[in-house]
């Protein structure tokens, strides 16, 4: 087996000029790397892969001087770039990192080559080590998949389309090793900063003619924290930016022609309603009849059944799941094997009973999955996470917001006590009902450490469930939520503020509006409002990215149920929190380690 180290460079960086031939102890950067990786004893050729523009001249140069193979290829569709590499050279393998990762580790090179060959999987990654030691292990008939797959030329960063996908086996390595297992430490050259933190690393440890190893780079920086913290900051910086790049564009392959409801209530209907608005009238529904709704509207054009054979023999494309909370695991369940996609109303269930070994299954079946959180679709929401992608406001702090309608008003027609919502037995009650907002903060401020919260009664509304639940999270990241949810306000009450390093946003979902005001302005301004606002284009537009992921086989996203199961866990312990009374910690069922969690909600959006 032929493997070939492939390196992809280019000189066309604007935040740290030439930033691979920058100097540092009399040699370039990029130099240095390639001593490095040159100790890969399951290696049997460096290659750098750079563009066939002129202003890349220079690294082919520098490879020759280096004794290492060049290749010239597309400048902007780097799989391409990597794959075209590999036939030229005749690879069966490739390892693969970034040139602005200096101290990418020859020895985990090595054991990434190993593991594929017991392991055959399309990608072999080790996210654990810190970021700029880890490299990939790709096969090239993999990077000829994607090349068949992906709906752009612009593929810098290409992971998403391996994760994100239903067609390749994606392998992490285990790091064993508690001083290299530091995944939240960046040594990557991307900065200024960067370049002083490399420096100061080589100042101390560098001896002409040797190459140090990461033990000696890990332990250095445990000594000397202040070398770590010279680019420290920059990493919100750089997150912010791989997260808008991560997202990945794919072609459709798979139509969905047909679609089967189950829970034909307000909301199923409404999804009903859309589904023929964006041209999916093949509609198949399956109907128990003990809700409020007993007759479907004959203008649907929904074929009513009464049993689940009857319902799978139609041989729907995809599923829509609204019937109550407590029964859409074992709805879920059963229309696993025979859809290519669910969309499963929040919450995903009425508890974490079954959710783990759910997610196993999905994943095992290469579903889609798409919880209907439909907060990120308001246009409100996503005013606020364009403004949140500049780098105006700094980093995010806090978010503070409150929901909340009485009760009796949401559906007028219909004896609300015996609703899913205000029943126990359906997993109501207004912390799972209103957890749209739980989401919301997983979204603005990354996985949630631990949760305190309060569910006071009410004499205004004596129901078996809470009606009212206040939250307190402590985000991973540092950052705090404050969420309050009831069934009591007249009118009704839907508003938020993002606190962040330079200003604040708030938003009013009732108006619709976005006020915010940055560190410096003398007064608050509105960012986005917009009169007449139809509520229902949320809905549409939510619905239409279910629909574009179905047919992507985009199985992991903003709005997969493995998301979704995290803000689950989030009102689980603040339910335990409210019996012990103090703070609880989150499970971390279904919290996928390597998810881009910064990732710029507004990329995964259909257009609207």
């Amino acid at each position: 087996m032929k493997t070939g180290f492939l390196i992809t460079a280019r000189l066309k960086s604007t935040r740290l000029p030439e930033k691979l031939l920058r100097d540092i102890c009399g040699r370039p950067i990029l130099a240095h790397m390639l001593d490095r990786v040159k100790l890969a004893r399951r290696v049997d050729q460096v290659v750098i892969c750079t563009s066939t523009n002129a202003q890349d001249d220079r690294l082919e140069d520098l490879a020759a001087r280096e004794g290492v193979a060049c290749f010239r290829g597309d400048a902007d569709d780097v799989v391409k770039r990597l794959y075209d590499a590999s036939v030229t050279f005749g690879l069966d393998y490739i390892v693969s990192i970034t040139a602005d990762c200096p101290f990418a580790d020859p020895a985990y090179a090595d054991r990434i080559v190993e593991t594929f060959q017991t392991t055959k999987a399309d990608l072999i990654r080790a996210l654990d080590l810190p970021h700029g030691v880890y490299t990939y292990g790709v096969k090239p008939v993999a990077f000829e998949r994607v090349l068949e797959i992906k709906d752009s030329r612009d593929s810098e960063v290409w992971g998403g389309y391996f994760t994100d996908t239903d067609l390749f086996s994606v392998y992490d390595l285990p790091i064993e090793n508690p001083l290299h297992r530091q995944p939240s430490l960046r040594m990557t050259l991307d900065y200024p900063e960067d370049l002083e933190f490399f420096q100061a690393v080589f100042a101390a440890l560098y001896r002409p003619g040797k190459v140090f190893s990461l033990d000696e780079i890990l332990q250095f920086l445990r000594d000397h924290p202040e070398v770590v913290e010279v680019n420290r900051r920059c990493a919100v910086q750089y997150q912010k930016r791989w997260a808008v790049q991560s997202s990945v564009n794919l072609t459709s392959r798979y139509p969905v022609r047909r679609v089967a409801v189950v829970g034909c209530g307000s909301i199923g209907q409404r999804h009903i309603r859309n589904l023929r608005r964006l041209g999916i009238t093949d509609l198949v529904a399956l109907r128990s009849r003990k809700g409020h709704v007993q007759d479907m509207d004959p203008q649907h054009g929904v074929r009513e059944v009464d049993d689940w054979s009857a319902l799978l023999e139609t041989k729907p494309d995809a599923a829509i799941i609204s019937n109550p909370t407590s029964l859409h695991l074992e709805v879920a369940e059963r229309f696993l094997p025979h859809v290519r996609g669910l969309l499963i109303e929040k919450p995903l269930a009425h508890s974490l009973d079954g959710v783990q070994a759910f997610l196993e299954r999905v994943r095992a079946h290469k579903v889609v999955t798409f919880v209907g959180y439909n907060l990120p679709f308001q246009a409100a929401i996503r005013a606020v996470q364009d403004l949140l992608q500049t780098d105006r406001f700094g980093r995010r702090l806090l978010f503070q917001c409150q929901a909340g309608q009485w009760l009796p008003d949401w559906h007028p027609a219909e004896d609300y006590r015996q609703a899913y919502y205000a029943r126990k037995d359906l997993g109501g009650g207004v912390a799972l009902t209103l957890s749209h907002e739980v989401q919301l903060a997983l979204q603005l401020l990354g996985p949630a450490r631990s949760v305190l919260g309060v569910f006071p009664p009410s004499d205004e509304l004596p129901l078996e469930v809470d009606v009212i639940a206040d939250l307190m999270i402590q985000h991973l990241s540092g950052g705090v939520s404050q969420i309050h949810l009831d069934y009591l306000q007249r009118p009704a009450h839907r508003t938020g503020v993002v606190s962040c390093e330079r200003g604040w946003i708030a938003y009013d979902l009732m108006e619709p509006k976005v006020v915010a005001q940055r560190a410096g302005e003398a007064a608050p301004h509105v960012a986005w409002e917009r009169a007449g606002y139809d509520a229902n284009d949320a809905y549409l537009d939510e619905l239409r990215t279910f629909l574009r992921y179905v047919s992507e086989g985009r199985i992991r996203h903003a709005f997969d149920a493995h998301g979704a199961a995290q803000s689950l866990a989030i009102v689980g312990a603040a339910f335990a929190s409210a019996r012990s009374g103090r703070l609880e910690a989150v499970a971390d069922v279904g919290r996928d380690r390597h998810r881009v969690t910064t990732r710029s909600v507004a990329r995964d959006l259909a257009p609207v």
